[in-house]
């Protein structure tokens, strides 16, 4: 790691420190008002280019996930390269917070990203499966919205290899070996000739390698748990609708028994109006007059 001993050094760092928040607050800056544009259009109605209703009576979402797409591939662009200014600038050994929260950021996006690419790939599955239901759609606009995707893809995969690119890897795997060598003091722990210095060169590789490896493992097991509060959020989500529907149903329950009760006692006076207990002929006796009510009223309305 680079040490800064003299006055001007530490002016350099000072500089480089103001360079890096401006770099920060112009990216934010970008994130705010391209999420800003992104709410703006999709509150706006969903029309092709020439101002036209998709398929004349529904609209197309192509064009807004188009622009939400390529918005989001910026934002990624912009993450991309905060992360690997932040893996170059700063020891990632000892700075593992401020490179795991790039990281994290980074990823975020890129799922954020692949999320509206599958939109995106909907709607041009739907017009290509389809031809005759969209005939204002030629094959030229629908060789653009499939040149959008692949590109699209590409443009993901790209960022992913980047993460872990063999760039990234050597910066990492550097700054593990000089955390060792601090360590240890001198860095040859002890060699007194080449092949000792050989065998430290060895050890050293290995701590370096074991400590990423670690590092690896950390982030699976971070975004394992962020995964599993995901499921414990739905889970708890689910329990509360099943208590609501079980309430609902309590009270469909308790409506039903009320009813009967009620249906009791009227069939009850009936029987004391009529003179007879019998229940089956107290039914029939309310079902015709039930049907007898229903067909004068469709007398008087037809």
């Amino acid at each position: 790691m680079k040490r800064y001993s003299t006055v001007n050094d530490g002016s350099e760092t000072l500089s480089r420190t103001k360079d890096s928040e401006t770099v920060s607050v112009a990216s934010s800056h970008r994130r705010f008002t391209a999420n800003k544009r992104i709410n703006s259009e999709l509150s706006e109605p969903l029309t092709s280019n020439a101002g036209e209703p998709f398929g004349g009576g529904s609209s197309d979402p192509y064009f807004v996930f188009r622009s939400d797409l390529q918005n989001k591939l910026e934002l990624v662009d912009d993450f991309l390269a905060e992360y690997l200014r932040t893996v170059q600038e700063i020891d990632t050994a000892i700075s593992t917070a401020e490179y795991k929260d790039s990281k994290k950021q980074l990823k975020r996006q890129l799922k954020s990203v692949e999320s509206t690419l599958r939109d995106v790939h909907v709607t041009v599955q739907a017009v290509e499966n389809d031809r005759n239901k969209f005939p204002h759609i030629d094959d030229s606009q629908l060789f653009e919205r499939k040149s959008l995707v692949e590109t699209s893809r590409s443009r993901i995969q790209h960022a992913k290899n980047e993460i872990n690119s063999e760039k990234v890897k050597q910066k990492i795997l550097g700054d593990e070996r000089q955390k060792a060598i601090r360590r240890s003091g001198d860095g040859l722990l002890g060699a007194k000739n080449d092949l000792e210095r050989q065998n430290t060169d060895f050890i050293l590789d290995n701590q370096g390698q074991s400590s990423m490896l670690m590092q690896e493992q950390d982030e699976t097991l971070d975004e394992l748990g962020d995964v599993v509060t995901r499921v414990g959020e739905m889970a708890e989500q689910i329990g509360e609708e099943i208590g609501q529907q079980n309430k609902m149903l309590d009270d469909l329950d308790q409506d039903m028994t009320n009813a009967e009760e009620e249906l009791g006692l009227v069939m009850g006076k009936m029987a004391k109006f009529i003179g007879t207990k019998d229940r089956w002929q107290l039914r029939i006796i309310l079902t015709l007059s039930l049907i007898v009510v229903i067909m004068f009223f469709l007398v008087i309305y037809s």
